[in-house]
């Protein structure tokens, strides 16, 4: 069976929501709209804000035996860089530390420290030093970076080929930057691109995926893509390439787990 669930949001409700939005926006750097409040993508850090009835709903987890913060969420952050760099940046916004850094001994070790939204939820952030001495460079590809030459009309192709939102903050002079649930990026450089020559021929660049091969083949035809060699249907994936009008070319798949013969 292949995966069914693809990310979870923890329920905070909340005095003020139109408050909390703006906290968690403006403060705490989340991506907010009206359904979901997340940092980093959908599978990272995600939060549901939801208006409570009655003061009452209102109930941040007690502290645990022993401790004098509740935690209501707990994030991992993958080195102490980029856990220090995280609440330098949440303490120059002005959220509330409820406890600052700490280091404990047991558990790699284990460093944290905890901030407060307006209504007392507390959220932990920590991580044990994961970089190596001799490495620097996170085993995590951030971005996927393609050449067009026409930005508006790229950016109008790709949205619409997979549903993502076109936000004007996204736009940063020559280049737009989409963002994926599970924090990744794809972006459009159209920087110095208007003389280079649209290439005959190019390697797949990468690889997206479907529920329906046959639905999405028909999608991209009418976005003005080229599928290349038709649809490839095999046991455990069905495939297609696309090529848009500046030569980026794309795997589309639809994997079958239930055809798979290795039982994973």
């Amino acid at each position: 069976m292949g995966k069914r669930i693809g990310s979870s949001l923890t329920v905070f409700m909340v005095s003020d929501l139109a408050r909390s939005q703006r906290y968690y926006r403006e403060v705490l750097g989340f991506d907010v709209t009206d359904w979901w409040a997340e940092r980093d993508g959908l599978q990272a850090l995600a939060l549901k804000l939801l208006q409570a009835p009655e003061p009452s709903a209102v109930r941040p987890n007690p502290p645990e035996p022993g401790s004098d913060t509740g935690v209501d969420v707990y994030a991992y952050v993958e080195n102490w860089t980029a856990l220090d760099e995280l609440y330098r940046e949440f303490q120059a916004k002005g959220a509330v530390i409820a406890r600052e850094p700490v280091v404990y001994a047991d558990g790699g070790p284990w460093k944290e420290f905890i901030v407060a939204d307006p209504d007392g939820y507390h959220l932990a952030f920590g991580g044990v030093d994961g970089n190596p001495a001799h490495r620097t460079i996170s085993p995590h590809i951030d971005s996927v970076i393609l050449w067009v030459r026409n930005l508006e009309r790229a950016v109008d192709r790709y949205s619409k080929l997979m549903g993502l939102e076109v936000r004007q903050e996204d736009r940063l002079g020559h280049l737009h930057m989409f963002h994926f649930d599970n924090g990744t990026h794809l972006m459009l450089d159209s920087n110095g691109m208007d003389e280079v020559p649209v290439p005959a021929k190019g390697p797949v660049l990468f690889k997206i995926g479907t529920s329906n091969i046959d639905k999405a083949a028909r999608e991209a035809t009418e976005l003005g893509f080229e599928i290349m060699h038709g649809i490839v249907r095999l046991e455990p994936v069905s495939y297609f390439n696309i090529r848009d009008e500046d030569g980026n070319i794309i795997m589309v798949a639809q994997n079958h787990p239930e055809n798979r013969k290795d039982g994973l």
